[in-house]
């Protein structure tokens, strides 16, 4: 017999793959405004706005005909194109090829060259979207598609990087990411800590220029609340303080675009495993920007 109680809903659960938070799996959020905790099938929108109890973003209840009622999270998302080679794909992977073209002559950029396999030496094949040498170096840009997850990514990296070519990972963009919070998607975090805490954005039109952005930490207020315990006869109070969020970040950009013909360097870096992340960074050669830290760990409150 199935336990009703280990039963999630099927909404719930891609609200968890979504969000990467399972901190609404009862069905109960805190309510801003006085910071209860309120459960959905008694919750309507005129008594939020919510929040998360586990990573604090901003959520909203869901009233359902069929299914149970249920809180999701609401965290913006940066805007991408869909799981198809769409037209933005295309364009980003021509203006780039084009302006490496004019940058290096030498380099041999191409765009979707085959590299065979080399089974004696363990090489899978692989198809770079676009592939040259800056300086005798060996370098590979992949265009970021949404639904290439880490796993992929991982393993591409470790195929370039036994070839000795260094691997620069780029997130094409409908529009602007724009400064207010946001969720990274899980590969947007993985990009981030794979660039030593940046990740690359680029919008139609920018060639070979990218947005360097940090994903800063960012806190919100929980609101004091204050009750009577009537186990311990007592006045009891909770919350007045700033709490940082667990999966929502602020995007810091640098000051001005950057060029990858001129920017980016060839770097090798070690494998490790992010603070509070599960997923460990592998072993790589990178073509990363050579900034300094252009952002404060300090995080910020709105």
């Amino acid at each position: 017999m199935k336990d009703e109680n280990s039963y999630i809903d099927p909404k719930i659960k891609r609200d968890i793959r979504s969000s990467m938070c399972s901190g609404l799996v009862e069905r109960t959020a805190k309510q801003v405004v006085g910071n209860k905790t309120i459960h959905a099938d008694f919750a309507y929108k005129k008594d939020g706005p919510f929040y998360c109890p586990e990573c604090l973003s901003d959520v909203i209840v869901r009233k359902c005909i069929d299914k149970n009622d249920h809180f999701a999270h609401k965290g913006r998302l940066s805007n991408l194109f869909g799981s198809s080679e769409s037209q933005l794909h295309k364009d980003c992977k021509q203006e780039i090829l084009t302006e490496l073209q004019k940058a290096f002559p030498e380099g041999k950029w191409e765009a979707e060259r085959p590299i065979k396999e080399n089974k004696e030496k363990g090489f899978a094949p692989l198809v770079p979207d676009i592939s040259g040498r800056i300086n005798g170096k060996a370098i590979a840009i992949e265009v970021q598609r949404s639904f290439l997850n880490v796993k992929t990514i991982t393993k591409r990296t470790e195929e370039y990087t036994k070839r000795g070519v260094a691997i620069l990972w780029v997130i094409p963009l409908k529009e602007e990411l724009g400064s207010d919070y946001f969720r990274p998607r899980l590969f947007e975090k993985f990009l981030h800590s794979m660039y030593f805490s940046r990740t690359y954005y680029w919008l139609k039109g920018f060639g070979t220029k990218v947005i360097a952005t940090h994903f800063g930490r960012a806190e919100r207020w929980i609101e004091e609340t204050n009750w009577y315990d009537v186990e311990q006869q007592e006045e009891r109070d909770a919350g007045g303080y700033w709490k940082v969020f667990k999966t929502i970040r602020e995007p810091v950009f640098y000051q001005n675009t950057i060029d990858i013909t001129k920017d980016f360097i060839v770097e090798e870096a070690k494998e490790w495993t992010p603070e509070n992340e599960d997923l460990t960074v592998p072993k790589r050669l990178i073509f990363k920007d050579n900034l300094k830290k252009w952002w404060t760990d300090k995080p910020t409150r709105k």
